[in-house]
């Protein structure tokens, strides 16, 4: 289990508790439509990451004979969990209440209280976003936030990164709506901002549940990894040709590598067994992420 993922859904974890709580205490004293919907996408957040815990420590167990590749996955798993719960508990929740306010306008009261709330909640989520990105800062190497959450493998901090980017969108959006209300006196504005919320919620859970289907559907490796191996290949004096390379993603930052290669002729077997072996040593001190790897000798066609 990676430490920095642990330490940035821990983070996350506890933001979104306090908030939760926070939410549902203010709600009680206002009847914001907005601040209710916030109060379940939070506590819909605090679910999230539990489940992303158990994803990871279940994708922590070494490979066994029934999963003789590892328990990797398992964090994919966890976090289309995460993304439908997203969806349906946060994103549709909160358009149909937002919908129904919208229809029936029910004026909030004591909303000072609710622009203090979003404000200290704002802080949290700011908070909890930085450790997100601050853990997820080396494996980015510089690509920009949406090429990273689009590329990465470490599902976890691409969801904690993700929830945390709606959250906030979400606060603001909220306090926005509790603004208006309070500025017009029409409480629309509340039914508004909670349609608002929902369809934020929405689009994010849509975007981390098409890029975790791909991984769960067999995806590979991005191409400069992809062409980085196939160089160091190459660059081994026992290798002639690199015949073909399939390269799967199979858990957070970890990949299985299969290589049929033509090798330049040897003495015998055993000289071509050592060669074997000295090229799978070279590729697993270079690229740790390898977690299989499979070397077959064959000849061009």
């Amino acid at each position: 289990m990676s430490a920095s993922s642990s330490r940035a859904i821990a983070l996350a974890l506890v933001a979104n508790g306090g908030i939760a709580l926070s939410k549902f205490a203010v709600f009680l004293l206002t009847g914001s439509s907005s601040l209710l919907t916030e109060a379940i996408h939070s506590t819909a957040d605090c679910a999230n990451q539990v489940l992303l815990f158990l994803g990871l420590r279940q994708g922590a167990k070494p490979p066994g004979s029934r999963h003789p590749l590892g328990h990797g996955q398992a964090a994919f798993v966890a976090s289309f969990l995460v993304a439908l719960l997203l969806f349906s508990v946060g994103g549709l929740y909160s358009v149909v209440e937002g919908i129904h306010k919208i229809r029936h306008p029910e004026t909030p009261h004591h909303l000072v209280w609710a622009v203090g709330l979003l404000g200290f909640a704002i802080l949290l989520e700011g908070a909890s976003l930085r450790g997100a990105l601050q853990a997820a800062r080396a494996e980015r190497r510089g690509r920009s936030l949406l090429r990273y959450l689009r590329q990465s493998s470490s599902t976890e901090l691409v969801v904690v990164v993700a929830e945390d980017i709606a959250a906030l969108t979400g606060l603001v959006l909220a306090l926005a709506a509790v603004l208006l209300t309070m500025g017009t006196g029409n409480a629309v504005w509340d039914g508004v901002g909670s349609v608002g919320i929902g369809l934020v919620l929405i689009a994010v859970a849509l975007f981390v549940g098409v890029e975790v289907t791909s991984l769960l559907m067999n995806e590979a490796p991005p191409l400069p990894l992809r062409a980085a191996i196939r160089a160091a290949v190459d660059a081994d004096p026992a290798v002639a040709r690199v015949l073909n390379l399939v390269a799967v993603v199979v858990g957070s930052d970890r990949i299985m590598v299969a290589l049929k290669v033509q090798f330049q002729d040897q003495p015998s077997g055993t000289a071509l067994v050592a060669a074997i072996n000295a090229l799978e040593r070279s590729l697993r001190a270079r690229f740790p992420q390898i977690q299989h790897l499979f070397v077959e000798p064959d000849e061009a066609d």
